[in-house]
């Protein structure tokens, strides 16, 4: 049986709601969202909004030149750099001897990675694509161009043209990758071949990741539905509409699902049923994904707050005030939560109370997730700088930068 939820309480603000995260990811993307603190806005071609993966003491990340990078976690060195391509959608300018122009394709999601390939979604005009990449040495041709071999795909191919663009991370579940495009559709790709398994129809853009547990798919749209699916088939086992557009990825603990939304709420969604368990009002967006353990769920918002939950009830247990809104993912590093502010203020707080370890300066705007990984935090800034920050006292060990400034 399918379980359907709404909420109607709040339908006349729904369509204002839907507008202003469109608006701001559009300036996010392509102008300012606020000065930097280490010289302002770094431009178009410096937007730093991909996280980390990590495999085998390697980080992966990209950019938004269609760059994906490998660089060694312990010293920051660069092992290899795949630059992703795609042609021009149909009615661009043609290129030589007016063949298809094949351009840079922009990355905002962070790969996944698996033993032998990396995986990331592409955002070209209203097109993506989803390409996998050899996790250990990308292969090219004599001339530079990608030649995908050694078990290397990209979809769609073949007969279908295209998809709609990619924001959100493709998520790795199992032999299957998951991954939900502009239009509103989500793919099931076999995680060997590329090839498509199912896809399903939200209604409305997916410009989040999807969250898979046990056997389940959940996934939220700008329409404000969240839609838990059958990962062997896509059938849906349940859906409810919240007032107002989803704004982060849905996270899992246990039997709930975790999210936030652009109406100043954060939910807690009973993963079997569908049903609210209990909804959390902050000052303003919950942009950032929540992050679950144990009983506590720690939650970053526009506000400038960081706020500390019981998982349960909702009750609120700490919250801690940052110098400018979290849009960043925090990150627990043993007994201490990171997080990190929009104007490049890192904060590190004990996770059972919130009280302050230390605070340093990152230097420039900081929008992508936090990664941490043996003691360290990883951060992408949105000029493109890769910094690796001690958790213990906020020293940093090594910084690489993609581009100058």
């Amino acid at each position: 049986m399918i379980v359907r939820f709404s909420f109607v309480s709040i339908r006349l603000s729904k369509a204002l709601v839907l507008l202003l995260p469109l608006a701001v990811i559009s300036v996010a993307a392509f102008g300012c969202v606020a000065p930097s603190s280490g010289g302002g806005c770094a431009g178009p071609g410096a937007q730093g909004w991909s996280g980390f993966a990590s495999y085998d003491g390697m980080l992966y990340f990209a950019s938004m030149d269609g760059s994906v990078l490998a660089v060694t976690a312990t010293s920051g060195e660069r092992e290899w750099e795949f630059s992703v391509k795609t042609e021009a959608p149909q009615g661009a300018p043609c290129g030589f001897a007016c063949m298809p122009a094949a351009r840079p394709a922009a990355i905002y999601g962070t790969p996944a990675v698996t033993e032998t390939l990396v995986y990331v979604g592409t955002y070209v005009g209203d097109e993506g694509k989803v390409f996998a990449i050899n996790r250990l040495e990308p292969q090219y041709d004599e001339e530079g161009i990608p030649s995908w071999t050694e078990g290397e795909w990209f979809y769609p191919r073949g007969e279908r043209s295209h998809i709609g663009a990619i924001v959100g991370s493709p998520i790795v579940y199992e032999d299957t990758v998951y991954v939900g495009d502009s239009q509103g559709r989500l793919y099931a790709l076999d995680a060997v071949s590329g090839t498509g398994r199912w896809e399903y129809e939200t209604g409305g853009k997916i410009w989040t990741s999807p969250a898979v547990k046990d056997g389940v798919v959940y996934v939220g749209n700008y329409e404000g539905k969240l839609h838990s699916l059958s990962s062997d088939d896509g059938s849906l086992l349940w859906e409810i509409e919240l007032p107002a557009a989803i704004a982060s990825s849905p996270v899992v603990s246990g039997d709930t699902v975790f999210l936030g939304t652009f109406d100043h709420y954060l939910w807690a969604i009973d993963g079997n049923s569908g049903r609210e368990k209990w909804r959390f009002e902050g000052g303003n967006w919950f942009w950032a994904n929540p992050v679950a353990k144990g009983d506590v769920v720690y939650a970053g918002c526009l506000d400038h707050r960081v706020y500390a939950l019981d998982a349960r009830s909702g009750r609120e247990l700490w919250q801690f005030v940052a110098d400018s809104p979290i849009v960043s993912t925090p990150v627990l590093v043993n007994d201490l939560l990171v997080a990190v502010s929009e104007s490049g203020e890192m904060y590190a707080v004990q996770a059972a109370s919130g009280v302050s370890e230390w605070e340093t300066s990152i230097g420039y705007s900081v929008m992508a997730p936090l990664h941490a990984e043996a003691g360290m935090v990883y951060v992408h800034t949105r000029n493109d700088q890769v910094c690796s920050i001690d958790a213990q006292n906020g020293q940093k060990v090594w910084e690489y930068l993609l581009v100058s400034d």
